[in-house]
Formats: structure tokens, C-alpha cells, sequence
């Protein structure tokens, strides 16, 4: 499927401008809102607190490279029944004594199977996934933000020219009215026009409730409601790449979430180099200073010193450690699984999005048809009236279709904004089109992978 080149025509930005609200010194713009909700929504507030923790987590497995030291100390009374307190005494062969005993151990792993190196580097893939994942998630909420920002200025349009069309209308109303009242039309004309009103009146209700539900979502992502003029947004559609195939390769060599996928990936593959090291012996050095001191029945003083390498192989006879190497080969399975998942949902997300797209400006473009026609309509129908040749109900009914396909055609305007800002969104790109992040983070390399 080759989908068309997007645009955003000028005059669709014009028109949206002199529609939307009364000017201000100041302007709203999409920039704004997305910057208030990439600041203060939780869902980006939580994935900040998961690279935190996996800084922590990488800062917790370097430790193993450091020696460990410990120091322990020891005070109270002692009761004795060995060689030297046998020896010593005459009565029963023990005695009691004070105890005080102190010790200090620094110990230095040399060699585990390379298992803290592999631990290491599983906790620094896991803080890049987690890195990644944030992009992703200010990503979405950047696309949340951005059309509830298009919803909120599509609404209120509509709004304000259903509220300057009822005045039409009512004025329709009063002159058919009087018309009715001098005897000149009949009453099934009066009726048939407030047929029209009361419709009209229905849209109002529609478009008032549009208005509280757009304004409740923006106010749910950015933390505040729209402040004054909201300027018209154009989104970076040179961007875009003009067919749906480049999209969907770009989206699969640059997408914040898929890289996410990948380095989760290669956390599962040192995981399991890690479990593998259980296989190995331990080596580490010990240096430790003890002294203690005790009466002579019971021992006296004694200084223990020690430089020594310790070496432990243990060997779980149940099978708990090839248990957890396939344990983890598994999970490291099940993430390439999801990652090629997660590929095509991508390439899916592109393909609607450019699908969607397509269909807004298709759309869009017979809507503009639409009202052409019908505004050449409604002047032939302005002739026809002043000639007597048609009544007040179908220059009415007339300039109430035409009004119709200028509620249509703005409603098409802003779909076609929304579905640009979809369009770059499944592609990883939204947040560098407005500069509020770098979403291009390129291919993995060779040594990435």
C-alpha cells in the first residue's frame, strides 16, 4: 500500500485560525500543552523512578568488583570447658572468664565464573531499556497530548459556529413566523422550520458535552485547562516519509520502545552467562586481623592473623543451578519473541496510522467539493427567493446544508491534524518534531548488539 504525500494546506490553517477563539496576547500552542504533561504526568514520573532503580541496580552489582570488609567485636562473660582450662585447673576442669574479642576481614573476589562481570552488564542493558522505555512513554503521551490539544480547539469551533448559526436560524424563524401570522405561508412551513431548530439545538447539546469531555481529557493529561487563544498547530509533516513502506522501515530502526525491547533482550543473555558461572569455582582473597582477649584458664589472649585465598565450588545435587540457566533461557526466548511482536505491531501502528491519514484527507478534500457545491447552491437559492421562485423554508433549509458542510469540512481539518501527529508518533518521531526531545536515536550498531 503507497500512501499519498501529507500536506497541511495553507488556507486549512487560515481558516482554523479566524474559526477558533477570540485573539490574545498570549497563544496556547500544542508545544505548551505537550511540555505541561510531559512535566507532571505520572506515567512519566513512573518511568523516571524505573531508571533510578536500574541505576541503582547497575550501581549495586559493580560493588562486586570492590572487597568487602567487615569488622566484629565481641564483650561478655565466658564459660570455658576445654584443654587449656583442664589443664590449668585443680577442681573441676572449666572456668569462667570475661570475653572481649575483636576481628577485621577485608575479602577480594578474584575469580567467580564471571559472573559479577555478567551481572554488570545485564544491569547497565536493563538502565539503557529503561532509558528507552521513557522515550516510548513520553512518546504516547505526547500523542495523547497533542490531540486532545486538536479535540479541544475542534470542539470549541464547532461550538462557536453552531452558536452564530442558531442566530441565523432564529431569525429564519421569527420572519417564517410573521409570515405565518399575515397569512402569506402555511403553518406546516413554521413546523418544518422548527423541525430544523430543534435539530439544530440537539447539535448544540452534542457539541457542548464534546466541549466538557475534550476539556476534562486535556486538563487529565497537562494538569490545567486550556488558558486563553489556542494557536493552530502544524505538525512537522516534512518529517514524514512520503510512502507507508519507508515509514514502517524507519519505525522499525528507530522506535524508542523496540530498542527498549532490545536491550531488555541482551539483559536476559548476560543473565544466563550469569547463572552459568554457578558452574565455576570461587576464588577470593582474605586478609583478616583477630584478637581477643579472655582469662588465662579459659585461653587467654590470643592475635590470629591472616593473608589467605579461598577457594569454594559448590554443587547443588538437586539440580537447582541447570534449573535456573534454563530458567533464564527461557525468559531470554520469550523477550525475542516479544520483540518480534513488538516489531509487528510497530509496522502494524505505521500502516493504520498512514491508513487513517489517507482517509482524513480524502475525506477532507470532499467535504471542500461538498461545500463548494452547496454555497453555489445557496446563492442560485438566494437569487431564486429574491424572484419569488422558492419560499423562506428552502432558503433556510438551503443555507442550513451549507452550514452542515462547514461544520463538516472543519471537522475534517482537524482530523487531518490529528491523524498527521499519529502518523509521526507510530514512527517515534512526534517529540522531535516539536524539539522537546531527541527521538531519533538510530539503528543499533555492530557493538550494541
Amino acid at each position: 500500500m503507497v500512501a499519498r504525500r501529507v500536506y497541511t494546506p495553507f488556507f486549512l490553517l487560515i481558516s482554523t485560525a479566524l474559526l477558533c477563539f477570540p485573539s490574545s496576547a498570549h497563544a496556547d500552542t500544542v508545544e505548551d500543552a505537550v511540555g505541561r504533561a510531559l512535566q507532571q504526568h505520572p506515567t512519566v514520573q513512573a518511568a523516571q523512578a524505573t531508571i533510578k532503580t536500574a541505576d541503582e541496580q547497575r550501581r549495586e552489582e559493580v560493588s562486586g568488583y570492590f572487597p568487602e570488609l567487615s569488622v566484629t567485636g565481641t564483650a561478655g562473660r565466658l564459660y570455658g570447658d576445654n584443654a587449656t582450662s583442664r589443664g590449668l585447673s585443680v577442681t573441676r576442669g572449666a572456668g569462667y572468664s570475661y570475653l572481649w574479642e575483636g576481628q577485621m576481614t577485608a575479602r577480594q573476589m578474584i575469580f567467580d565464573g564471571f559472573g559479577t562481570q555478567n551481572r554488570v552488564q545485564s544491569a547497565k542493558a536493563r538502565e539503557k531499556a529503561a532509558d528507552l522505555n521513557l522515550s516510548d512513554v513520553r512518546e504516547n503521551l505526547a500523542l495523547r497530548a497533542a490531540q486532545s490539544y486538536v479535540n479541544v480547539m475542534r470542539a470549541h469551533t464547532g461550538l462557536n459556529m453552531l452558536k452564530k448559526h442558531t442566530k441565523v436560524v432564529d431569525d429564519y424563524l421569527g420572519r417564517i413566523k410573521t409570515a405565518v401570522d399575515d397569512g402569506a405561508v402555511d403553518e406546516a412551513e413554521y413546523q418544518q422550520a422548527r423541525d430544523v431548530k430543534v435539530i439544530l439545538d440537539g447539535f448544540v447539546s452534542d457539541y457542548e458535552g464534546q466541549v466538557r469531555a475534550a476539556e476534562a481529557e486535556y486538563f487529565e493529561i497537562t494538569g490545567s485547562l486550556p488558558e486563553g487563544e489556542l494557536a493552530v498547530p502544524v505538525p512537522r509533516v516534512d518529517l514524514m516519509p512520503p510512502t507507508v513502506e519507508e515509514a514502517a522501515t524507519l519505525a522499525v530502526e528507530t522506535h524508542p520502545s523496540l530498542q527498549s525491547a532490545a536491550y531488555q533482550s541482551r539483559s536476559y543473555q548476560y543473565d544466563i552467562n550469569s547463572e552459568q558461572a554457578s558452574l565455576y569455582p570461587e576464588l577470593s582473597g582474605e586478609l583478616s586481623y583477630l584478637k581477643s582477649d579472655k582469662e588465662d584458664i579459659i585461653g587467654g589472649e590470643a592475635i590470629d592473623q591472616r593473608a589467605v585465598i579461598r577457594a569454594n565450588w559448590n554443587f547443588e545435587t538437586g539440580g537447582a543451578q541447570l534449573a535456573r540457566i534454563r530458567k533464564k533461557r527461557y525468559e531470554h526466548q520469550e523477550s525475542m519473541a516479544q520483540t518480534e511482536e513488538l516489531k509487528s505491531n510497530i509496522r502494524l501502528g505505521v500502516n493504520l496510522a498512514y491508513s487513517e491519514l489517507q482517509t482524513a484527507q480524502e475525506q477532507y478534500e470532499n467535504s471542500k467539493k461538498r461545500l463548494d457545491l452547496n454555497t453555489k447552491l445557496f446563492e442560485t437559492f438566494g437569487v431564486q427567493f429574491e424572484g419569488a421562485r422558492i419560499t423562506l423554508l428552502q432558503l433556510m433549509q438551503s443555507d442550513n446544508q451549507l452550514f452542515n458542510t462547514k461544520l463538516e469540512k472543519m471537522n475534517g481539518e482537524y482530523r487531518v491534524l490529528a491523524a498527521q501527529y499519529a502518523a509521526l508518533a507510530s514512527m517515534g518521531r512526534l517529540q522531535g518534531s516539536m524539539s522537546l526531545a531527541s527521538s531519533e536515536t538510530g539503528p543499533l550498531t555492530d557493538e550494541q548488539n
